[in-house]
């Protein structure tokens, strides 16, 4: 409920693949305790315009990607795009680039929140 910032209202949208434990955790089971709503869309390949569209079509008020796709989200520049419901970005795994966080930012007027999860603490 904290990290994602879900609650009852909310639309959650995770672009992690189904193979990966991210996909569990941030479309099935965070969404299901909070009673949110989960997003899905069926994309063979990531394409930051498809991505760009559908957070400016759909109403997805939480948004989870990997550092990755925000990269390639602001070197598309989507600052074309109006997300009216999107209020809280989240992302985790490899480190995300000061840069990225910035250009987010300043095209979105959204903060990315960043985090790791249980693979990253294996050695832990």
């Amino acid at each position: 409920r904290y990290w994602m910032n879900l609650t009852p209202s909310d639309i959650m949208w995770n672009t992690s693949d189904t193979g990966w434990a991210k996909s569990a955790y941030g479309s099935v089971f965070a969404p299901w305790i909070c009673g949110s709503c989960v997003f899905v869309h069926h994309m063979p390949q990531f394409k930051p315009e498809v991505i760009a569209e559908t957070l400016s079509r759909y109403p997805i008020t939480t948004f989870c990607t990997a550092p990755t796709a925000f990269r390639m989200l602001v070197q598309h520049d989507v600052s074309s795009y109006k997300f009216l419901s999107l209020k809280h970005c989240v992302t985790g795994g490899e480190a995300l680039n000061p840069e990225v966080f910035e250009k987010w930012k300043i095209q979105t007027g959204l903060v990315i929140h960043e985090g790791y999860g249980q693979t990253e603490t294996v050695c832990l």
